[in-house]
């Protein structure tokens, strides 16, 4: 096998990461075996045989393996497409179908992962530099 990383995330990394156009795929119907179950609620909704067409930003967050406050990132970044046109301070729904097709897509899930470790760095290093600029600040 050759020495490339996956995807070619390596070389990604130097640029921000957003979603590819996306495609059509018939394996709607597919679910993930490990999910992050929140409450009882979420897991009743999981063990549907048919899920509701919609799903709230916990639900789509168990159904793809995120926490929920990844949803809003990886909405922003155009992996997800909330219902409608939503207004910024709504909640978001998100359709059953898309949701369920991202499951099995494994460069969707690769790039989608990506994105939000390069999303939590980057708000990392803004609060460590604006740590940095207060103390040195505070010390002259």
């Amino acid at each position: 096998m050759n020495n490339v990383a996956p995807n070619n995330l390596a070389g990604r990394m130097g640029k921000e990461i957003r979603a590819k156009p996306e495609k059509n795929k018939d394996d709607a119907d597919k679910r993930a075996s490990a999910v992050y179950v929140l409450n009882n609620e979420l897991k009743a909704i999981l063990n549907l045989t048919r899920p509701p067409a919609r799903l709230n930003t916990a639900q789509t967050a168990a159904y793809l393996g995120f926490k929920p406050h990844d949803i809003p990132v990886l909405a922003a970044r155009g992996f997800l497409k909330p219902l409608g046109d939503p207004m910024p301070n709504s909640d978001k729904y998100y359709a059953r179908a898309r949701v369920l097709e991202r499951l099995d897509d494994e460069e969707w899930l690769s790039l989608a992962t990506a994105a939000l470790s390069q999303h939590w760095q980057k708000k990392n290093a803004r609060k460590a530099k604006k740590r940095n600029g207060r103390t040195q600040s505070a010390r002259n």
